[in-house]
């Protein structure tokens, strides 16, 4: 069973916290405020009031028992760059911190942090896409400007299987998995054989540039 530590209980660490638990984790979550201890405490492993900028505290908890931590310490910058300096100089194995701004992302990637994430940019982006291409249902970009895409398959591909579109030689891109409504699995990798529906929808994984040709 993965060990997480969550450390401060707003919006975005209640609801990470309670999501890792339903999922099998052993959340340990921590934050100075009682009041969000005892909203969570009885939907986590162990919930702990502490000022999680006190390294002592840290030490304590021995942060390299733990697969992740998770820091979300609100406006108070500050306060997750401390948290992750101290927690990367205790031993902890990877660190997720949610920032406020690019710069504030840079600073904790510096001190130890192994992903710095801006949830609100982040949605801005997916909503974005899905506005300027209404066919998309799902949006998420990767490094060197690749990115997977969920979407609904563009006119030109329904009723023609995977061999005839080529989709490889033709757009450079590869279609992971494909679902159906009706389905609860994904049937992934499908085959060469395979007919596209309307219904169906398509994981994309591909550059940009190139899901952007076959975006309608």
């Amino acid at each position: 069973m993965k060990q997480y530590g969550i450390i401060g209980l707003g919006n975005f660490g209640a609801k990470v916290a309670r999501e890792l638990t339903q999922l099998g984790g052993r959340v340990t979550a921590i934050d100075i405020d009682k009041t969000k201890i005892q909203d969570i405490q009885d939907d986590v492993y162990q919930a702990i009031i502490a000022d999680a900028t006190d390294r002592n505290f840290l030490e304590n908890i021995e942060p390299g028992n733990f697969d992740y931590f998770v820091i979300s310490t609100g406006e108070n910058a500050h306060a997750a760059i401390l948290i992750t300096l101290y927690l990367n100089e205790l031993g902890a194995k990877r660190i997720i911190v949610k920032a406020v701004s690019a710069d504030h992302a840079k600073i904790l990637r510096k001190v130890g942090a192994a992903e710095a994430v801006i949830p609100e940019e982040q949605m801005a982006i997916k909503l974005s896409h899905s506005l300027a291409r209404p066919n998309i249902i799902d949006y998420l970009p990767l490094a060197s400007d690749y990115c997977v895409v969920e979407m609904k398959p563009p006119g030109k591909f329904i009723g023609k299987q995977l061999k005839e579109l080529d989709l490889r030689k033709k757009y450079h891109i590869q279609i992971i998995s494909i679902k159906r409504p009706t389905e609860k699995d994904h049937m992934h990798v499908p085959g060469g054989e395979y007919t596209i529906q309307e219904s169906d929808i398509l994981m994309i994984l591909g550059k940009e540039s190139d899901v952007n040709k076959i975006k309608e």
